[in-house]
């Protein structure tokens, strides 16, 4: 008996020397991962600074850490400092000769430093990497752009088939001539955007979007819409941007001229946290419609949109995340019962498994008119739910399968604007 109880006396005197050991490992863990994931968070919302400040403390906590070197290695390198980031990138390549991604991004910044042989040789071996990402990528640069030079034209195609259950024109004006009849449409489109430049703090380029859509009945509804734009960035600090854009949108209906638009938006990003980006933003755009031979008495809707709102995202973890919405908005017709004031709010979450995406977003959109339309008796007055859900997969290394469900209720105290819809899409998009 006494032998048992000395036994389990030295069992618990040893067991609480080890604990706080224990615990200890327990924690540096834990803080470890925490600033690991705070410092790759910082790089993707360009602040570098920050990004260096949690990486170096992930490094401090976990000497050695590959993982930890090399989100080092590109925060130094989207910082500007090519030095340092050299000198990071290097212990990475040296600790692990097998990680492409270190010789990758290692490449990169020999080819800003002028190393151009010594880049090409980095690349050579990251093209053999067994990320398909990070070879795709390096092969990219070797075969097209060459190293270290990004891209300056992109493009994508997307097309597919949707099922409209009440084909409408526009939000605003959902009673149009004809039966209202639910019918299949063809649509398609292609996205294309020219770098002008970019020097990683400043940015600007051109783009041009080509939109089409194919009735299968209800061919008065069909569009074809041709988008040109002009945008620039600036990052005022490192912790605060701002975006500019310009859009020229030319709208038709079957081939006669529907609208003309130009839109200009600004948006003010803002990290305030690692976990979040908050962005204030704000649009005016001047509109002109013209009459076709199916619609008519369009040009009471002419006049300009002005709104502004506020939008903020959260990080929820590396691969989900949940944003929120407020704008307002005036609209400003040349017939008054056309113009409106208006308060929209959206929420949207975002998840990503494996080679999955999972999209979710809801909305509720108040609109009251300034006057009263002729032939009611009353000032029109909607609100406008929309729920929509969808899920996208790869397919590839460079097309995305998406199928997606949108579903909108119009309540409005005149019986007219009130309305029901539902479209359903299959989509593929290809980067090209």
């Amino acid at each position: 008996m006494k032998i048992t109880s000395a036994l389990l006396t030295s069992m618990i005197v040893l067991l609480l020397a080890v604990m706080p050991a224990l615990a200890a490992d327990i924690n540096v863990e834990r803080d470890y991962e925490i600033a690991l994931t705070k410092g790759q968070y910082a790089i993707e919302l360009q602040d570098y600074a920050g990004a260096i400040g949690h990486l170096r403390k992930a490094l401090e906590l976990k000497p050695g850490d590959q993982a930890a070197r090399v989100s080092l290695g590109v925060a130094y390198a989207r910082s500007g400092d090519n030095g340092r980031a050299k000198e990071v990138l290097q212990q990475a390549v040296a600790a692990d000769a097998s990680d492409g991604r270190a010789r990758y991004e290692l490449a990169l910044v020999l080819a800003k430093l002028g190393q151009q042989e010594e880049a090409k040789s980095q690349m050579a071996q990251a093209a053999k990497s067994a990320d398909p990402e990070v070879s795709a990528a390096a092969r990219g640069f070797l075969e097209g752009t060459g190293a270290g030079e990004k891209k300056k034209f992109t493009a994508k195609l997307s097309g597919g088939l949707q099922y409209d259950s009440n084909v409408i024109l526009e939000q605003d004006s959902p009673t149009t001539p004809g039966v209202k009849n639910a019918d299949w449409r063809w649509v398609w489109a292609v996205n294309a955007d020219y770098s002008l430049v970019d020097t990683g703090k400043a940015g600007a380029g051109i783009g041009y979007q080509f939109y089409k859509s194919i009735h299968h009945e209800l061919k008065d509804y069909n569009v074809q819409q041709h988008t040109g734009k002009a945008a620039g960035r600036y990052e005022l600090s490192k912790t605060v941007g701002a975006n500019l854009e310009y859009d020229l949108i030319y709208t038709s209906l079957r081939g006669e001229h529907y609208s003309t638009a130009h839109r200009f938006a600004f948006r003010l990003p803002l990290t305030l946290a690692p976990e979040s980006l908050t962005e204030p933003h704000a649009a005016y755009e001047a509109k002109r419609f013209f009459d076709t031979p199916v619609f008519t008495g369009l040009t009471g809707k002419n006049g300009s949109n002005t709104e502004a709102g506020v939008s903020h995202t959260v990080m929820l973890g590396k691969k989900a995340a949940i944003s929120a919405d407020y704008t307002y908005d005036a609209e400003a017709a040349a017939v008054d019962s056309w113009s409106y004031a208006g308060h929209k709010g959206t929420v949207n979450a975002l998840a990503e498994w494996e080679a999955y995406k999972f999209i979710g977003a809801l909305s509720y959109y108040d609109r009251k008119y300034d006057a009263i339309a002729p032939g009611n008796t009353e000032k029109r007055h909607d609100g406008t739910q929309e729920f929509s859900v969808g899920v996208s997969r790869k397919a590839g290394k460079n097309a995305t399968v998406t199928l997606s469900d949108q579903h909108t209720i119009n309540d409005s105290n005149l019986a007219v604007y009130q309305y029901t819809r539902n479209v359903v899409s299959l989509m593929v998009e290809i980067r090209l």
